[in-house]
């Protein structure tokens, strides 16, 4: 007898602010056909709400403590962020739990689960992939199966296309989202799955990048056609829509680097020529093209150069690097005006989401005892407290979390130790390494951000129906909810629940709550990228205004 389908659709970025107006207009149909046969309310994504922490949670259903999954980037070992990947996941992901019942998954535009990994099922991976990639999919012959039928196949649209305006980028995410959900729909088929997981990620990005209202109605539009085209393939499936985070317009941002070495936290002005393995492409790069040499003959010979310096001692270097500043000094000027003096720098900040991080390799004044760090963090909450939010009311962070407020589990010595919660403002955050005379600019390229609140609709035939929008949930009860549906027992190491208040009466007695042991899984020990992907990801992580 064949299983049920379950469709979890996710609108990346979605919230009722968003969507109510154009429901109500009749322009997003099939949403409210789920709607009115379902139940649905506000979705808690995780603090940070930001696209690698709310879906590694999704994807395991724990909280970053146990993931590890705390931002864009990965602290290790040695200190060096590496980029956040399904290779650095500390946790079984949900469908490893239905492949051992049998049941199949396919995975679609899910971010953080690339390096791809196997799966009984399908697997194409969201954002991060580096640029080029062919490693697209699991298993491998599934990148033929779309690329024979619909063309060569990119994850994500090129912010690129934003050089010739917001309509190019507009219009190539409503053709680039209906070709995904042709190659979701013809997966399934050929993978014969159970469940389908599949994100649409195009609000976020307009969210982010165009000024314009009308641009977001019109994705939404467009996202609420493609669900119709899969509720038309499987009207008896069990569906759950949900979004890893809300939206909001901002009028400016915080220049939170600026602010930190105002206040005598970070401390700039490095005078040093010691450029370690990472950021030796950088510095290259910049020497090269301060020479008159760009393009593709700048990058074969940077590459060149690189792959002699490797395995060249650091010590070794150090006259190369004094003998490139005295030929182009305006080429490594960044590391005495840019670059933290880490001697002295007690807490820096290294993306956009709000995290604050202590120095512990050599910073000064960092604490030496529990009691001084925990006065230190004291102090920051209480300056963080008084900036005030320039085009609001109130505080500009809401509430600044120590990381145990949050998380819990073995990761929580690596979580950062204080979270600002600036997602209720009017503001973004940038993480500007330059120090300055201000810490508010007008957000001219950026035009909206997160909130914590999104959205859920959970509807078929084990599901409720129910009025409102008062109903609440977190992201982390939906794979616990999921697992359910097809007797699975849940994960003891899950934090998430069952949300049997939404389930019905004839689910429950068909599929009582259960619990399990939860399976380890073997870490991989590596971001699963190489140096150069690394570097990639990174740059378009920067330029998509993440890091």
């Amino acid at each position: 007898m064949a299983r049920r389908k379950t469709l979890v659709l996710s609108i990346d970025s979605g919230c009722w602010e968003y969507l109510s107006p154009v429901m109500d207009r009749g322009q997003m149909p099939h949403v409210a056909r789920l709607i009115e046969r379902g139940v649905h309310g506000v979705l808690e994504s995780t603090m940070p709400p930001i696209t690698p922490v709310a879906f590694s949670t999704l994807i395991t259903g724990t909280n970053p403590g146990k993931h590890g999954i705390f931002d864009w980037t990965v602290r290790s070992a040695d200190g060096k962020m590496q980029p956040a990947s399904a290779a650095l996941r500390r946790v079984a992901p949900f469908w490893h739990y239905l492949n051992q019942a049998g049941v199949r998954v396919g995975l679609f535009n899910i971010p953080m689960t690339y390096p791809v990994q196997p799966i009984e099922g399908f697997l194409v991976p969201g954002i991060t992939v580096p640029e080029g990639a062919r490693n697209l999919t699991y298993p491998p012959d599934a990148l033929s199966v779309i690329e024979d039928r619909y063309g060569p196949y990119a994850v994500d649209v090129p912010r690129s296309l934003l050089d010739d305006g917001v309509g190019s980028y507009h219009r190539a995410w409503i053709e680039y989202e209906q070709m995904q959900t042709d190659a979701a729909l013809t997966l399934m088929d050929e993978y014969r799955v159970d469940v389908l997981a599949f994100n649409y990620a195009s609000l976020d990005r307009i969210n982010h990048f165009s000024p314009q209202k009308a641009d977001l109605e019109d994705v939404l539009i467009n996202i609420d056609r493609q669900i119709g085209r899969f509720l038309a393939r499987y009207p008896e499936a069990n569906v759950i829509l949900m979004s890893d985070h809300g939206s909001r317009r901002i009028k400016g941002a915080f220049l939170l680097g600026k602010w930190l070495a105002q206040n005598g936290y970070a401390i700039y002005g490095e005078r040093s020529l010691n450029i370690p393995k990472h950021e030796v492409n950088f510095a290259l790069g910049r020497y090269f093209q301060a020479k008159g040499i760009n393009g593709t003959r700048e990058r074969l010979i940077r590459n060149a150069v690189r792959y002699l310096f490797a395995p060249v001692p650091q010590a070794w270097l150090r006259p190369v690097w004094k003998a490139i500043h005295r030929a182009a000094p305006d080429a490594l000027d960044y590391r005495f005006r840019e670059r933290l003096d880490w001697s002295r720098t007690r807490v820096y900040a290294t993306s956009n989401s709000g995290p604050l991080i202590f120095n512990r390799n050599g910073g000064a004044g960092t604490g030496h005892s529990a009691q001084e760090y925990e006065a230190m963090r004291e102090t920051l909450i209480r300056e963080l407290s008084r900036v005030a939010d320039p085009a609001g009311e109130g505080p500009l962070f809401s509430q600044v979390y120590r990381r145990e407020e949050l998380y819990h589990g073995p990761a929580l010595t690596e979580a950062p130790d204080l979270i600002g919660d600036h997602y209720g403002s009017t503001c973004d955050l940038i993480v500007d390494n330059v120090p300055g005379s201000f810490c508010f600019v007008n957000r001219l390229n950026r035009f909206g951000d997160h909130k914590r609140d999104g959205l859920f609709v959970l509807s078929g035939p084990d599901f409720v129906q129910a009025d409102g929008e008062s109903h609440r949930a977190r992201i982390m009860d939906l794979p616990a909810t999921l697992l359910n549906l097809y007797d699975v027992p849940i994960p003891e190491s899950f934090d998430g629940r069952v949300l049997i208040d939404f389930l019905t009466a004839a689910s429950l007695t068909q599929h009582p709550v259960r619990t399990q042991a939860a399976d380890g899984i073997e870490s991989l020990g590596a971001t699963g990228y190489g140096a150069a992907e690394e570097e990639d990801v990174v740059a378009r992580l920067r330029d998509l205004g993440y890091l």
